[in-house]
This record gives structure tokens, sequence and C-alpha cells, in this order.
């Protein structure tokens, strides 16, 4: 059998900007692509044959990186059940369920993730089957089961290497220390690994090529790690002068996972956080903040990493925010989510980049990441990897996977429609007013049909969007709330009228109180969706 011509297995894309990971832009660029990897950047005509695609309308730029999630952590959301402390699985089931994260992962444009963190090989299992292309998902480098202290006490250094050899015969790509308490709902600091222990693994690792991340919450945990020679931090507060001139000096790569804590606030009814439990959260993300002002300040190297598990995947890039905050400018932020962490994975030769050479992994988004750090986190609209088109969000598009595995309609569009919709709820079911009037269109109007417990007649009303908000306000003693959504369903016309249908249940302190459908219709607006209607029946349970 003949060879198909060069020409016909190549891409041609049409870019309006190209903003590569350095800041560098280029614009109406025309990139060349053979297979899973980029062959020219440039301005010349697409060769005869070639398949174009024209993205002509967006910015591109390289396909993010997100190194720290915990990809095998998966919740289905079913009534009466929590995150945590589900029901112990199979590995094969929770492989097969935890492909939901890696597809949710991609719609936020990141292409490649360090997973630092599962049981029962779960993450070698998910890395295996996506290079094999049997799965969707972004490129995975694990470290498998992370190394802890046990309950007897500090870890003997030479036991702890052998784990860590372990560790990487058994096939991690990296390896993972727990140096210190922390974890959920708990912001605990104390370091429970020391620094003998800690350089007996990284030396250990170094000596075979691997790298190691350490895990401290507290300021001790991160000076003994970056002391040992780790190359990546992950979290920490309160670091002192010393230790952010030794990660300067020896290139350390600090993820300080600001974002995650906010994941959990947010989220505290999904887990049933106790209410005492929240304020230290809240402290944590103030003095992770001021670390990471700090650390910008004097020049650390500072990677994303969203430390994503559960129903936190889908929002893996709100980090970047954090990072603006603390002073980066948006082309920093964009550099700490390509050019950093592929370095710090040893491929800064082939990811973190579009240029001639480098994987084809390649993310377009509405507006200018350069001058506003949203355009990367609330953006995305189509996303290349390995030079396979899998997630389609614009108008028009397939929105579906072109790899294999049936991974069925990604819908990067779609699942921005629907991260509205669930900021609107969670912002409904917190009374925070101001937030509410904010997601909704200044002429938004409300359809509720009701029917009350125990009666058969159905009642409805119609409010304007400044009714309805003045008669939430009213309520002297609101009880929060949260309703979370199901069997959602989001139809997107031309990129600015979507409509969402989901069956949702109203949930208080974890019981289930009333059911019904949801539905909203929402516009686009100076670039952001609005909600234009809300319409939903309730119905007592029964």
């Amino acid at each position: 059998m003949m060879s198909a011509p060069l020409s016909a297995q190549m891409k041609a894309i049409r870019a309006g900007r190209l903003v590569d990971g350095s800041g560098k832009v280029v614009a109406n660029a025309v990139i060349l692509i053979d297979r899973d990897r980029i062959t020219s950047v440039g301005a010349s005509a697409p060769p005869a044959g070639a398949e174009v695609i024209d993205l002509s309308r967006f910015t591109l730029v390289p396909g993010l990186i997100d190194v720290h999630t915990h990809m095998t952590y998966y919740w289905d959301g079913a009534p009466g059940t929590r995150p945590l402390g589900q029901p112990r699985r199979p590995a094969g089931v929770t492989t097969v369920l935890a492909a939901e994260n890696a597809r949710r992962t991609l719609e936020t444009g990141v292409t490649t993730i360090r997973d630092l963190g599962a049981s029962n090989e779960v993450d070698y299992a998910m890395r295996d089957l996506i290079n094999m292309g049997k799965m969707v998902g972004p490129r995975m480098f694990v470290a498998g089961q992370g190394l802890s202290a046990g309950r007897g006490g500090p870890p003997d250094p030479g036991a702890f290497r052998e784990q860590a050899e372990a560790r990487l015969a058994a096939g991690s790509d990296w390896v993972k220390i727990f140096g210190s308490r922390g974890s959920f709902q708990s912001v605990e600091t104390t370091q429970t690994v020391p620094f003998e222990a800690m350089k007996a693994v990284v030396d250990a690792a170094h000596a075979k090529g691997r790298r190691v991340a350490i895990h401290s919450y507290g300021p001790s945990g991160v000076k003994d790690a970056v002391r040992a020679g780790a190359d990546s931090v992950e979290h920490g507060i309160d670091l002192d002068d010393e230790t952010i001139a030794e990660m300067v000096k020896r290139g350390t790569v600090w993820v300080p996972t600001i974002d995650h804590n906010r994941y959990y606030v947010d989220a505290k009814d999904e887990y049933g956080f106790a209410p005492d439990t929240i304020p230290p959260l809240q402290e944590y993300i103030e003095k992770n903040l001021e670390s990471a002002k700090r650390a910008v300040r004097a020049g650390v190297k500072i990677a994303m990493g969203s430390d994503a598990v559960y129903t936190m995947f889908g929002q893996n890039t709100r980090e970047l925010g954090w990072f603006v905050r603390a002073g980066m400018t948006p082309a920093q932020a964009l550099a700490s989510a390509t050019t950093i962490p592929a370095a710090l994975l040893g491929h800064e030769k082939d990811l973190g980049a579009i240029a001639p050479g480098y994987l084809a992994d390649i993310v377009a988004v509405d507006g200018d990441p350069l001058a506003d750090v949203n355009a990367l986190i609330n953006g995305v609209r189509w996303v290349m990897k390995d030079g396979q088109v899998v997630v389609d969000g614009r108008s028009g598009g397939s929105g579906r996977s072109s790899g294999s595995g049936g991974a069925g309609r990604l819908g990067g569009l779609d699942r921005e429609v629907q991260s509205v919709v669930e900021a609107f709820l969670l912002h409904l079911g917190d009374h925070e007013w101001d937030k509410v009037a904010a997601d909704l269109a200044p002429n938004a109007m409300i359809v509720v049909t009701r029917q009350r417990p125990g009666q058969t007649d159905w009642t409805s009303s119609y409010q304007t969007r400044d009714e309805w908000l003045a008669s939430l306000r009213r309520n002297p003693n609101p009880t929060t709330f949260r309703e979370p959504i199901t069997n959602v369903q989001v139809t997107v016309d031309s990129d600015h009228l979507a409509y969402l249908r989901a069956d949702f249940q109203v949930m208080r302190d974890g019981a289930a109180q009333s059911h019904g459908v949801d539905q909203f219709t929402l516009v686009r607006e100076g670039g952001a969706w609005k909600i234009a209607i809300v319409a939903y029946t309730s119905m007592p349970l029964r």
C-alpha cells in the first residue's frame, strides 16, 4: 500500500492572533501541523490538500498545563452522597468514571497535567489509556501513591528512600511526598516529614532521572523541602525571606494552589463541612496570597496548579486569577501555565509553546489574554491536543472529541454556559444578592410554576428581575441551600443565545427539600453570558 502524500496528512490553522507562552504575539499566523507536531508558524498560504481550520476570529495560545491534580477523585453528585466517604470501588470502575474529570479538564484548555496522588495505580491506567488513544484526556505525568509519615512518627530516611524507589519501579513519573498535614477542610501546618527523609527521597529520585514534589502547608516544611532539593513545592504560607531567596537561587518551582481552598469554601455544603472550618480556610487563602505576592516580587518561578478534586474539575485555570491578584501580569500568568510548567516536567522543548517541533497542543480563546487573564479562564472555545481537535465550542462546531474511546460531547461553550448557571445558583443559595443581580440581565424575567406540599393545584408567578430581587431581600431570616443540577442539556445558538435545561433538587443541611426542572435562557452581553429568563417548576418530595 502506498503512503498518502504528506500534504494529505497535514492541518493548517489560520489564527487571528497567536500568543506564545513567552508573550510573543503574531498576527494572522498560519500554523502547519503534521500528525501530532507543529512544522511551521508563519504567514505563508496553506499547502494544497491540507485540512484548513479557520480560527481567525480567536486568539491562540499553547495548550495549558495544570501541575497539581487528583484526577482519580470522582463523585457523581448522587443525592444522599458526598465526595468524601464514598463506598470503595474497584480500580477499573474508578478508571472509567474518572474519564469525566479528564474531559472537563480538557474543556478548560488544559492539555497536560501532573497528577500528585492516587491509589490502586488508577492514575497509571488513565495515563496509559490516554497515551494509547483509548481514553480522551490531557497528557498525564503521574506520581502514584504519595509518600507520607506513618502513625509511628517521622519516617526513617532509608525506608523512605526504598519506598520512593519502589514507586518509580512501579511506573511513577514523579515522587510525591506529603511533608505536612493539611488537606480538604483542614489547614493544619504541622510538618510530618523531616529534612533528612526528604533529602533521601530527592537524592534517590534524581539519581534515576526523576523529580520530586513535596506537599507542605506550613513554612517549616516548605523551607526543608527547598533545602532538600525538591523540584516543586506544593501549597505553603508564611514563607520567610530566606526561603523565598533560596527558591530563587535554586530555581525551585512553587505551586501555591491558592484557588483550591476557595473551592472548598464554595463547595462546603457538598462536602458537609462544619461551619467552624470555613474561617480557617479563608484565613489560609489570605496568607497563601500574601506569600504569593512576595514570591512574585522576588522572581520565584510559580506554576499553575489547581489541586482539583471531585467537582473542581472544569475550574482548573481559576488559579490564574489569583496570580494576577498577586502581582503577575497576564503574560506572566500565561507563562505560569505554559513555559514554566513545561520546563518543570522536563518538556520545555515540546510543550508550552506554539513553535516548529513542538507537540500540536493549541487553545483558541475569545479576547486578549495579555490584557485580561479571564480570556484564559472563561474564554476557551476550541482545544487541540496532539494534532487532534478534542473540544470544539465554536458556533457550528461539533463539540465532540476526535479521539478514540467514544468520548461524546465535550462542549467547551456548553460547559461555560453551565458554569454561569451553577455560579448563579451558588450565589442564590448563599443569599449574595449583589452577585445574583450581576448574574442576571437588566431586563431579566423570573417565571415559577409551583405545587405546594399537600396540594394538587399548581400556581404560577411572573416577576421582573428587580421585583424578584426585592422579594428575596425582604426575607429577614434566609436559610442557606444548595441546588445541584443533573441531566443538563445545553443548546447554544450563534454564540450569543443559549438555553439550559436541567433537573434539580433543593438541599438544606444535606437533606432534599424539593425538586423540579430548571430552564434558563442566557444572552451574551459585553462578552459575558447573562441570564435573561429563569423559569422553573418546583414540586415537593413524595
